[in-house]
Protein backbone atom coordinates (compact mmCIF):
# COMPACT_ATOMS: atom_id res chain seq x y z
CA UNK A 1 0.00 0.00 0.00
CA UNK A 2 1.45 3.97 -0.27
CA UNK A 3 1.99 5.83 2.57
CA UNK A 4 -0.82 7.40 4.85
CA UNK A 5 -0.62 10.85 6.59
CA UNK A 6 0.21 8.52 9.58
CA UNK A 7 3.55 7.27 7.85
CA UNK A 8 4.99 10.95 7.58
CA UNK A 9 6.51 11.10 10.92
CA UNK A 10 9.96 11.29 12.61
CA UNK A 11 11.03 7.61 12.99
CA UNK A 12 12.74 8.19 16.57
CA UNK A 13 15.99 10.21 18.02
CA UNK A 14 17.88 6.49 17.28
CA UNK A 15 17.11 6.16 13.83
CA UNK A 16 18.61 10.27 13.00
CA UNK A 17 21.49 9.42 15.18
CA UNK A 18 22.57 6.18 12.89
CA UNK A 19 21.38 7.94 10.25
CA UNK A 20 23.67 11.16 10.55
CA UNK A 21 26.49 8.79 12.01
CA UNK A 22 26.02 7.33 8.48
CA UNK A 23 26.71 10.68 6.93
CA UNK A 24 28.98 12.02 9.12
CA UNK A 25 31.41 8.50 7.81
CA UNK A 26 30.50 9.36 4.32
CA UNK A 27 31.29 12.75 4.34
CA UNK A 28 34.50 12.43 6.87
CA UNK A 29 35.87 9.55 4.30
CA UNK A 30 35.49 12.74 1.82
CA UNK A 31 36.97 15.09 3.51
CA UNK A 32 40.27 12.94 4.49
CA UNK A 33 40.37 12.01 0.48
CA UNK A 34 40.44 15.87 -0.70
CA UNK A 35 43.65 16.36 1.29
CA UNK A 36 45.05 13.67 -1.03
CA UNK A 37 47.41 15.15 -3.82
CA UNK A 38 45.44 15.97 -7.07
CA UNK A 39 43.68 13.61 -8.74
CA UNK A 40 43.98 10.61 -5.85
CA UNK A 41 40.96 12.05 -3.81
CA UNK A 42 37.89 11.73 -5.64
CA UNK A 43 39.59 8.00 -5.87
CA UNK A 44 39.94 7.48 -2.55
CA UNK A 45 35.62 7.14 -1.70
CA UNK A 46 32.98 5.86 -4.19
CA UNK A 47 30.98 8.81 -5.51
CA UNK A 48 27.74 9.96 -4.46
CA UNK A 49 24.99 9.42 -7.53
CA UNK A 50 22.09 11.30 -7.42
CA UNK A 51 19.08 10.43 -9.27
CA UNK A 52 16.87 12.62 -10.43
CA UNK A 53 13.40 11.90 -11.74
CA UNK A 54 12.89 14.97 -13.02
CA UNK A 55 14.24 18.36 -14.53
CA UNK A 56 13.86 20.46 -11.38
CA UNK A 57 13.83 17.15 -8.35
CA UNK A 58 17.73 17.38 -7.63
CA UNK A 59 17.36 21.52 -7.02
CA UNK A 60 14.20 20.79 -5.06
CA UNK A 61 15.16 17.80 -2.92
CA UNK A 62 19.01 17.07 -2.82
CA UNK A 63 20.37 20.40 -3.84
CA UNK A 64 21.84 21.00 -0.50
CA UNK A 65 22.91 17.19 0.00
CA UNK A 66 25.19 17.53 -3.39
CA UNK A 67 26.51 20.43 -2.16
CA UNK A 68 27.59 18.79 1.16
CA UNK A 69 29.41 16.16 -0.77
CA UNK A 70 30.84 18.64 -3.04
CA UNK A 71 32.32 20.70 -0.58
CA UNK A 72 33.72 17.17 1.33
CA UNK A 73 35.74 16.42 -2.22
CA UNK A 74 33.85 13.43 -3.03
CA UNK A 75 32.68 13.26 -6.31
CA UNK A 76 29.41 13.30 -7.12
CA UNK A 77 27.54 12.46 -9.96
CA UNK A 78 24.03 13.60 -11.40
CA UNK A 79 22.00 11.14 -13.35
CA UNK A 80 18.34 12.71 -14.93
CA UNK A 81 15.90 9.38 -15.41
CA UNK A 82 13.64 10.94 -18.08
CA UNK A 83 13.88 13.28 -20.96
CA UNK A 84 11.33 15.71 -19.21
CA UNK A 85 8.83 15.41 -22.23
CA UNK A 86 5.53 17.53 -21.22
CA UNK A 87 2.42 18.11 -23.07
CA UNK A 88 1.25 20.51 -20.51
CA UNK A 89 4.03 22.49 -20.70
CA UNK A 90 3.76 22.33 -24.39
CA UNK A 91 -0.02 23.77 -24.68
CA UNK A 92 1.24 27.23 -22.18
CA UNK A 93 4.38 28.32 -24.47
CA UNK A 94 2.40 27.64 -27.69
CA UNK A 95 -0.79 29.55 -26.11
CA UNK A 96 -3.40 26.77 -26.09
CA UNK A 97 -3.65 26.92 -22.65
CA UNK A 98 -3.46 29.70 -20.25
CA UNK A 99 -0.12 30.53 -18.42
CA UNK A 100 -0.33 29.50 -14.83
CA UNK A 101 2.11 32.31 -13.46
CA UNK A 102 -0.47 35.13 -14.34
CA UNK A 103 1.06 38.57 -14.14
CA UNK A 104 4.29 37.02 -11.96
CA UNK A 105 5.35 35.28 -15.40
CA UNK A 106 8.62 36.64 -16.07
CA UNK A 107 7.84 36.26 -20.03
CA UNK A 108 4.15 38.73 -19.35
CA UNK A 109 1.75 35.77 -18.87
CA UNK A 110 1.19 35.55 -22.57
CA UNK A 111 3.06 32.67 -24.80
CA UNK A 112 2.37 31.85 -28.29
CA UNK A 113 6.21 30.27 -29.88
CA UNK A 114 5.05 27.40 -32.00
CA UNK A 115 7.22 25.15 -30.40
CA UNK A 116 7.19 21.11 -30.49
CA UNK A 117 8.01 18.48 -27.68
CA UNK A 118 11.74 18.35 -28.33
CA UNK A 119 11.74 22.29 -27.65
CA UNK A 120 10.41 21.43 -24.60
CA UNK A 121 12.77 18.81 -23.46
CA UNK A 122 15.60 20.69 -24.86
CA UNK A 123 13.96 23.39 -22.46
CA UNK A 124 13.74 21.65 -19.71
CA UNK A 125 17.81 20.09 -19.76
CA UNK A 126 18.95 23.22 -20.31
CA UNK A 127 17.52 24.03 -17.03
CA UNK A 128 18.49 21.05 -15.60
CA UNK A 129 22.30 21.59 -16.74
CA UNK A 130 23.14 25.17 -15.84
CA UNK A 131 21.52 24.24 -12.06
CA UNK A 132 23.85 21.18 -11.81
CA UNK A 133 26.51 23.72 -12.47
CA UNK A 134 25.53 25.95 -10.16
CA UNK A 135 25.73 22.50 -7.67
CA UNK A 136 29.40 21.68 -8.61
CA UNK A 137 28.62 18.14 -10.01
CA UNK A 138 31.31 16.20 -11.54
CA UNK A 139 29.44 14.16 -13.86
CA UNK A 140 25.46 15.07 -15.51
CA UNK A 141 24.06 11.60 -17.14
CA UNK A 142 21.05 12.74 -19.40
CA UNK A 143 17.83 12.23 -21.97
CA UNK A 144 16.86 8.98 -20.86
CA UNK A 145 13.17 8.18 -21.79
CA UNK A 146 10.02 8.85 -19.28
CA UNK A 147 7.88 5.44 -20.08
CA UNK A 148 6.41 5.25 -16.17
CA UNK A 149 3.18 6.34 -17.37
CA UNK A 150 3.00 3.67 -20.40
CA UNK A 151 5.18 1.23 -19.23
CA UNK A 152 5.02 1.43 -15.30
CA UNK A 153 6.84 -1.93 -14.67
CA UNK A 154 9.42 -1.66 -17.92
CA UNK A 155 10.55 1.81 -16.37
CA UNK A 156 11.21 0.12 -12.98
CA UNK A 157 13.33 -2.09 -14.22
CA UNK A 158 15.10 0.41 -16.21
CA UNK A 159 15.81 2.44 -13.28
CA UNK A 160 16.62 -0.66 -11.52
CA UNK A 161 19.15 -1.63 -14.32
CA UNK A 162 20.43 2.02 -13.98
CA UNK A 163 21.29 1.85 -10.46
CA UNK A 164 23.09 -1.12 -10.83
CA UNK A 165 24.99 0.16 -14.07
CA UNK A 166 25.99 2.89 -11.96
CA UNK A 167 27.34 0.33 -8.53
CA UNK A 168 28.71 -1.69 -10.92
CA UNK A 169 30.65 0.97 -12.26
CA UNK A 170 31.22 2.58 -8.89
CA UNK A 171 31.26 -0.33 -6.41
CA UNK A 172 30.25 1.17 -3.12
CA UNK A 173 29.15 3.93 -4.16
CA UNK A 174 26.12 5.79 -2.10
CA UNK A 175 22.83 5.60 -4.16
CA UNK A 176 20.34 8.79 -3.63
CA UNK A 177 17.15 8.64 -5.25
CA UNK A 178 13.27 10.18 -4.15
CA UNK A 179 11.07 8.73 -1.93
CA UNK A 180 8.00 8.05 -4.72
CA UNK A 181 6.29 6.26 -1.87
CA UNK A 182 5.22 9.41 -0.40
CA UNK A 183 5.56 12.19 -3.40
CA UNK A 184 2.21 12.91 -3.12
CA UNK A 185 1.13 16.64 -2.92
CA UNK A 186 -0.14 17.84 0.12
CA UNK A 187 -4.30 17.68 0.05
CA UNK A 188 -4.39 15.46 -2.83
CA UNK A 189 -5.49 11.28 -2.65
CA UNK A 190 -2.54 9.69 -0.63
CA UNK A 191 -3.07 6.35 -3.23
CA UNK A 192 -2.07 8.58 -6.23
CA UNK A 193 1.72 9.35 -5.84
CA UNK A 194 3.42 10.87 -8.94
CA UNK A 195 4.32 7.49 -10.96
CA UNK A 196 7.87 8.42 -12.44
CA UNK A 197 9.08 9.39 -8.55
CA UNK A 198 7.46 6.00 -7.17
CA UNK A 199 8.41 4.19 -10.02
CA UNK A 200 12.33 5.24 -9.12
CA UNK A 201 11.47 4.10 -5.60
CA UNK A 202 9.71 0.95 -6.65
CA UNK A 203 13.08 0.25 -8.35
CA UNK A 204 15.32 -0.04 -5.29
CA UNK A 205 13.55 -2.41 -3.75
CA UNK A 206 15.56 -5.53 -2.08
CA UNK A 207 18.91 -4.07 -3.46
CA UNK A 208 21.51 -4.62 -0.86
CA UNK A 209 23.05 -0.94 -1.47
CA UNK A 210 23.42 2.28 0.51
CA UNK A 211 20.63 4.15 -0.23
CA UNK A 212 18.69 6.95 0.62
CA UNK A 213 15.76 8.98 -0.68
CA UNK A 214 14.81 12.71 -0.92
CA UNK A 215 11.12 13.66 -0.06
CA UNK A 216 10.25 15.86 -3.11
CA UNK A 217 6.91 16.73 -2.59
CA UNK A 218 7.47 17.41 1.35
CA UNK A 219 7.43 21.21 0.15
CA UNK A 220 3.72 20.91 -0.65
CA UNK A 221 3.10 20.17 2.73
CA UNK A 222 3.19 22.60 5.40
CA UNK A 223 5.98 23.00 7.30
CA UNK A 224 5.15 21.18 10.47
CA UNK A 225 4.40 17.92 8.68
CA UNK A 226 7.59 17.96 6.86
CA UNK A 227 9.35 15.01 8.92
CA UNK A 228 11.28 11.89 7.41
CA UNK A 229 13.90 9.59 9.10
CA UNK A 230 16.79 12.31 8.92
CA UNK A 231 16.03 16.08 8.14
CA UNK A 232 19.28 17.79 6.73
CA UNK A 233 20.10 21.30 8.00
CA UNK A 234 21.74 23.00 5.29
CA UNK A 235 24.41 25.82 5.70
CA UNK A 236 24.14 29.21 4.55
CA UNK A 237 26.61 28.63 1.52
CA UNK A 238 24.77 25.43 0.50
CA UNK A 239 20.87 26.76 1.02
CA UNK A 240 22.40 29.96 -1.18
CA UNK A 241 24.09 27.41 -3.66
CA UNK A 242 20.34 25.17 -3.88
CA UNK A 243 18.58 28.74 -4.52
CA UNK A 244 21.01 29.29 -7.23
CA UNK A 245 20.51 26.00 -8.48
CA UNK A 246 16.33 26.35 -8.32
CA UNK A 247 16.69 30.23 -9.78
CA UNK A 248 17.95 28.72 -12.68
CA UNK A 249 14.47 26.84 -12.89
CA UNK A 250 12.87 30.63 -13.33
CA UNK A 251 15.20 31.54 -16.14
CA UNK A 252 13.69 34.00 -19.10
CA UNK A 253 15.87 33.98 -22.17
CA UNK A 254 13.62 32.29 -25.28
CA UNK A 255 16.75 33.54 -27.73
CA UNK A 256 18.49 31.21 -26.10
CA UNK A 257 15.84 28.46 -25.63
CA UNK A 258 15.18 29.09 -21.68
CA UNK A 259 11.65 29.34 -21.04
CA UNK A 260 11.35 29.14 -17.29
CA UNK A 261 9.79 26.07 -17.71
CA UNK A 262 10.58 24.48 -14.33
CA UNK A 263 8.82 27.86 -12.63
CA UNK A 264 5.33 27.31 -15.00
CA UNK A 265 5.29 23.63 -13.65
CA UNK A 266 5.83 23.62 -10.01
CA UNK A 267 6.99 27.23 -9.10
CA UNK A 268 4.55 28.53 -6.45
CA UNK A 269 3.46 24.97 -5.94
CA UNK A 270 7.18 23.53 -4.54
CA UNK A 271 10.24 25.64 -6.15
CA UNK A 272 8.99 29.20 -4.23
CA UNK A 273 8.18 26.92 -0.73
CA UNK A 274 11.56 24.95 -1.23
CA UNK A 275 13.63 28.26 -1.60
CA UNK A 276 12.53 29.18 1.66
CA UNK A 277 13.00 26.04 3.83
CA UNK A 278 17.31 25.48 4.31
CA UNK A 279 15.87 21.76 5.03
CA UNK A 280 16.20 18.50 2.98
CA UNK A 281 14.24 15.53 3.77
CA UNK A 282 15.81 11.71 3.93
CA UNK A 283 14.29 8.94 4.73
CA UNK A 284 16.12 5.23 4.76
CA UNK A 285 15.49 2.16 2.97
CA UNK A 286 12.77 0.47 5.66
CA UNK A 287 10.62 3.89 6.05
CA UNK A 288 8.12 3.86 4.17
CA UNK A 289 6.45 0.83 2.46
CA UNK A 290 4.06 0.18 -0.12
Amino acid sequence: MVFTKGCVHLIGRRTQQTMELSRRKALALGAAAALLPTGTAQAATPPAIFYSPHQDDESLAMAGSIREHVEAGRKVVLVLLTRGENGGLLDIMNGTADCPLGTDCPGGGSHSFGLVQDDIVRGRTAEFTAAARRLGVDEIVRNRPDSAWGDYAGFVQEVRDTILEFEARYPGASHKLVNGYRDVIYGYPEDEPNLTHKACREAAEGLDLDLRFYWVYGYTWPLEKRTADYVLPLSDKQFARKRQALAEYSRWDPKRGRYALGYHSVGTLMIDPAAADPREYIDLPHSISR
